[in-house]
Order: C-alpha cells, then sequence, then structure tokens
C-alpha cells in the first residue's frame, strides 16, 4: 500500500503526517519520524480491521494518484 505523507521539522522533532488518515508521529530525524508512522499506520489499520462489522465483504481496491499528485507538486522519496 502506498499513501501520502508530509515531513517537517517542528523544533527538534521531525513530524511525519499520513494525508489520508491524518495519523501522525515524530522521531528526532526525518527517518525515524517515518518509520514511527508506519507503526502507527499499521496499528491503525488493524483497528479498522477490527471494527469491520461480523458477516460484511471487505475488499482492496487500488487506484493510481501519484502521477497526478507529481502533476500537481515536487514529491521526494
Amino acid at each position: 500500500m502506498k499513501t501520502m505523507i508530509s515531513v517537517k521539522k517542528e523544533g527538534k522533532y521531525y513530524v511525519a503526517i499520513d494525508l489520508l488518515t491524518h495519523v501522525a508521529d515524530q522521531g528526532l530525524t526525518e527517518k525515524a519520524a517515518i518509520s514511527n508512522l508506519k507503526k502507527g499506520l499499521i496499528e491503525h489499520y488493524q483497528i479498522l480491521a477490527e471494527m469491520v462489522p461480523k458477516g460484511s465483504k471487505t475488499s482492496f481496491i487500488e487506484i493510481e494518484v501519484e502521477k497526478y499528485v507529481k502533476a500537481a507538486h515536487a514529491i521526494s522519496g
């Protein structure tokens, strides 16, 4: 799964925010903030999966947005 994140420095910490879920985390380095965000997103989706009503069908879809975002803004990574 790919998602869009924003990373910025706030004081002595880097803050990474997932732009789709608004889950955020921080670290002393950009790499640490992103790593912590990944862990938080895994927990977020585990909780969502537990909240799916019993008997309902869960599916995954894939959409391509990266090329449209790249056209609008510079992306690193």
